[in-house]
């Protein structure tokens, strides 16, 4: 049974709603996403879950958590009060303009005791995002004495030879680059092919018949992980590395009695993830659901995303265990 003994360390999704619609995003954020915002008493019970669980700090992320600045002020508050420090918040930098505006932002992340910007750094970002506000955000931050998380470091002469006023399609960004330059891409960023990645770069991933797929099923083990989890606007909490799959923060027993164990009633297809693998979701999903399988997948998460996709979008089921279905429906 899936359980919970204690938290590490994980991320606290302010919002899905954001200025970029990342082809890499793992959780399919977008414009599209209402511009829905985690709230301080939300926030406040998710961080008292957290640090009775051992989980004594977090990072911020969304979506684009500075698209709304003053709701993450009180998201950063919760955490003080409740004694969870932040490590980092991140943020695309779409946000910046204004030098007075910016600065004024800044120095409240400081007082709220944030003292790390991770800022994304890539050419995933750059098609939505110019690098001249990427460059800008990094110097407003020197200037207020904010330190800066570089992510990742390694493409910014990729993004620095090309017009920083602009946005560059990945394809023209791959021009003059030599062949197979997105592929390459994909092995510095060291792309993790779940949510919107593997929607959007399948195709460089091998293709394996869905019975081979079926009969190396392990039980899915990732779900346990503690150190990289996230906890949403909505209370999900979703697995380490699993958007789209969830459960609320109220029903993990983590903390509270370490023999608590999430429930398999409530929770059908996490419980036949955990115990099974791919074959007991699979084999759940065509008893009960009737889906059918296609030949041939990228693998097991590609047939585990096209199982979860088919429930919510083609049977348009609200199950607690795939949770927010914006995921889902905001994913294309």
């Amino acid at each position: 049974m899936l359980q919970f003994h204690r938290l590490i360390s994980g991320g606290i999704i302010t919002n899905y709603h954001c200025s970029s619609k990342c082809r890499h995003c793992l959780y399919g954020c977008s414009p599209a996403w209402p511009r829905e915002y985690m709230g301080g008493e939300t926030a406040a019970a998710i961080f008292s879950v957290l640090r009775k669980a051992g989980c004594h700090s977090v990072h911020i992320g969304g979506g684009e958590p500075l698209l709304q600045p003053e709701k993450l002020f009180r998201v950063l508050e919760a955490a003080r009060e409740a004694r969870i420090r932040v490590e980092y918040v991140e943020t695309n930098a779409s946000w910046y303009g204004e030098e007075k505006r910016t600065q004024a932002i800044l120095k409240e992340l400081l007082r709220c005791g944030v003292d790390t910007l991770l800022i994304s750094i890539d050419p995933f970002h750059n098609e939505y995002i110019p690098f001249c506000k990427t460059w800008g955000l990094m110097e407003a931050c020197e200037q207020a004495g904010m330190d800066v998380f570089p992510w990742r470091m390694e493409f910014w002469d990729d993004l620095a030879v090309l017009d920083p006023v602009r946005v560059h399609p990945l394809e023209e960004a791959a021009k003059g680059r030599g062949d197979g330059y997105v592929s390459r891409v994909l092995q510095r960023y060291g792309m993790n092919f779940r949510g919107r990645a593997l929607r959007s770069f399948s195709g460089h991933l091998p293709a394996h018949p869905t019975g081979e797929i079926l009969a190396g099923s392990l039980p899915c083990m990732e779900l346990e992980g503690i150190h990289h989890f996230h906890v949403d606007l909505y209370g999900n909490f979703v697995p380490e590395r699993c958007a789209g799959l969830s459960m609320h923060f109220m029903d993990l027993g983590a903390g509270a009695d370490p023999k608590a164990e999430v429930d398999p009633a409530k929770y059908p297809l996490l419980d036949a993830l955990h115990t099974d693998g791919i074959r007991g979701l699979h084999d759940l999903a065509v008893r009960k659901y009737d889906f059918r399988s296609k030949e041939i997948y990228a693998g097991k998460c590609d047939l585990c995303y096209d199982i979860r996709r088919y429930l919510v979008m083609c049977l348009d089921l609200d199950l607690p265990d795939l949770q927010p279905a914006g995921h889902y429906r905001y994913m294309e």
